[in-house]
């Protein structure tokens, strides 16, 4: 039997990248998925551009750390100063049936809830604002975003299991 060596599929590469990315994230996987995503995106728009004076490999991983980078810097550009708008219509709401010590249990709610969404992605603060303050469908919000609905739905599913995880650790 010969020792016949393969080209490596692009599964494998997927899942050298991702570990590659893992460690140098700190395990933010999260911010994995979406550097991953973003790289094999770059990657197939400028492969005219590869020179082949590394291993395909080790431009990608390049491509992989830039876009991390572009992540995280994202990620401190919004987090900041971004806070959903329609927390407000949230924040309005007045009962003058509930006691006070009902309305300041929710008051305190509302504060938990605003510190959780601000520390989301901007992209999925801006799909749970879409779906659950302004109640738009998943095809409004696909159309919108110029996102395909299967793409759509899995975002909403990491963004609220996100923000329950998140939520769970504020307790």
């Amino acid at each position: 039997m010969s020792n016949i060596n393969t080209a490596p599929t692009s599964a494998d590469l997927i899942l050298r990248l991702f570990r590659f990315l893992l460690k140098r994230s700190g395990g933010d996987y999260e911010a994995v998925q979406e550097a991953v995503q973003e790289t094999y995106v770059s990657a197939l728009k400028s492969y005219h551009a590869f020179r082949h004076k590394s291993s395909y490999f080790t431009w990608l991983c390049k491509i992989a750390l830039n876009k991390l980078s572009d992540y995280y810097r994202a990620q401190i550009r919004h987090q900041s100063h971004v806070v959903v708008p329609a927390i407000d219509k949230f924040n309005s709401i007045f009962d003058p049936s509930i006691s006070l010590e009902e309305k300041l249990t929710l008051d305190e709610l509302r504060g938990k809830v605003n510190a959780c969404l601000n520390l989301l992605p901007p992209e999925y603060r801006q799909l749970l604002q879409l779906r659950y303050y302004e109640q738009l469908s998943n095809r409004q919000i696909s159309f919108q975003l110029k996102l395909s609905i299967r793409s759509l739905e899995g975002k909403l599913y990491r963004a609220k299991k996100l923000l329950t995880k998140i939520y769970a650790g504020s307790k």
